[in-house]
């Protein structure tokens, strides 16, 4: 019962974050021109993929090596990995010709690396307290933010929607240093505590940051895509599907991060987890084609009306990624990220080669290429899933 009621919790504040998630969207479509939502677009998902390569994974190998009693000096490799967050963004900048905010990207991606370690970390606790807390504090904030400007000085140029982003990324990034000093204060109560073995986490971390870097590529070469073959004002348009979009990943996301958190603590929830995910698919699937133009009319404006018809493609997009990224934790769990890096190319190129046939039919030929790669990622997971199954890491069902 107890672990029911972390569970509902959970649920309850993801349903209310992803709700200010769109209310942030709202707000964006209006403030900016769909030119410049494109551009704000690009800016965001540059700056996240550069985080997952400098960072990614280093939060998972944390959680693991604490997993096994192993944490002290755990702030070298946090400082270790922030420093190379700033590498790779001066790197980028340096290389590539995105945006005319150097100095503001290279301050998000700082800010935006503390998050995902903090994010990464905060899973070895079963309940995922903090993880909720950060679950709800960023469209909380986001709404707060992008709201009030607009309500005050409504229309804006999209260098002070960067600056009003980066503002949003400082407060989150000071919330989870305090949220990190509580994690450490708490864990170092342990009995028996050791240092972290370094070949153990830097296996850990290789193999995890390995994964992570093909699951960003396959989630930001769409964006890229987007803006190369079809242009800003498309990738404009695209963001209301992403709005969308993220309203499903968001929630399968986290039942995915509950059920990866039972696996840590030896406890197989995948049964309420597919069930939730099947109930939330037939909803969504039922009332998207519905509800989406009225909805898109009314929230976003007429600027992005266009949109609704094809909305219901990028929504069974969701549910067949999802469920892909759920069957996968257990591979995960058994570090066998090389597996899912193989699946993660194969799906990639079936995705790059279908939008390259299909970039006459515009959002609706994204949409099919999307819906072709993802199917592709879930025949591999099932395969992998009964290949390999959970009680192979000896977890107890519960």
């Amino acid at each position: 019962m107890k672990s029911n009621r972390h569970f509902i919790m959970l649920i309850g504040v993801t349903i209310l974050s992803m709700g200010l998630t769109m209310v942030s969207s709202f707000v964006l479509a209006r403030m900016l021109s769909v030119d410049d939502r494109g551009l704000h677009q690009l800016f965001i998902t540059t700056v996240s993929y550069v985080v997952t390569i400098a960072t990614g994974g280093s939060g998972f190998a944390l959680a693991l090596s604490m997993r096994n009693k192993r944490y002290l000096n755990w702030r070298r490799y946090f400082a270790t990995f922030i420093a190379a967050a700033v590498v790779v963004a001066l790197i980028a900048v340096a290389l590539f010709d995105f945006t005319q905010f150097e100095f503001l990207f290279v301050f998000n991606v700082i800010l935006t690396a503390i998050l995902t370690i903090t994010l990464e970390k905060s899973k070895i606790d079963p309940r995922l307290k903090i993880y909720r807390a950060l679950t709800l504090q960023q469209p909380v904030l986001l709404v707060a933010i992008y709201g009030i400007t607009y309500l005050w000085l409504g229309e804006q140029p999209l260098k002070t929607v960067i600056e009003l982003l980066t503002l949003f990324s400082f407060i989150q990034a000071a919330a989870c240093l305090f949220y990190l000093y509580r994690i450490e204060k708490s864990f170092l109560k342990t009995e028996n505590l050791r240092e972290i073995d370094r070949t153990f986490f830097l296996k850990t971390w290789f193999k995890q940051n390995l994964y992570q870097i093909f699951g960003a590529t396959t989630s930001s070469l769409d964006k890229y895509l987007i803006a190369i073959w079809l242009g800003h004002y498309y990738l404009g348009l695209y963001t209301v599907c992403i709005a969308f979009d993220a309203l499903l990943t968001k929630f399968i996301n986290m039942l995915t991060d509950y059920y990866y958190s039972g696996l840590l603590n030896n406890l197989n929830r995948i049964k309420s987890v597919l069930a939730v995910i099947a109930l939330l698919s037939a909803g969504a699937v039922i009332l998207t084609p519905l509800l989406a133009e009225p909805i898109i009319r009314f929230f976003f404006s007429t600027k992005y009306v266009e949109v609704a018809p094809v909305l219901i493609w990028f929504i069974l997009n969701s549910i067949i990624a999802g469920l892909s990224w759920l069957l996968s934790q257990n591979m995960l769990i058994q570090g066998k990220q090389v597996l899912l890096f193989t699946r993660q190319i194969i799906s990639i190129a079936v995705f790059v080669g279908l939008f390259y046939a299909l970039k006459d039919y515009q959002l609706y030929g994204v949409a099919y290429a999307f819906i072709g790669g993802s199917l592709t990622r879930l025949t591999i997971s099932i395969a992998y899933y009964f290949k390999y199954p959970v009680n192979s890491v000896t977890l107890e069902s519960k």
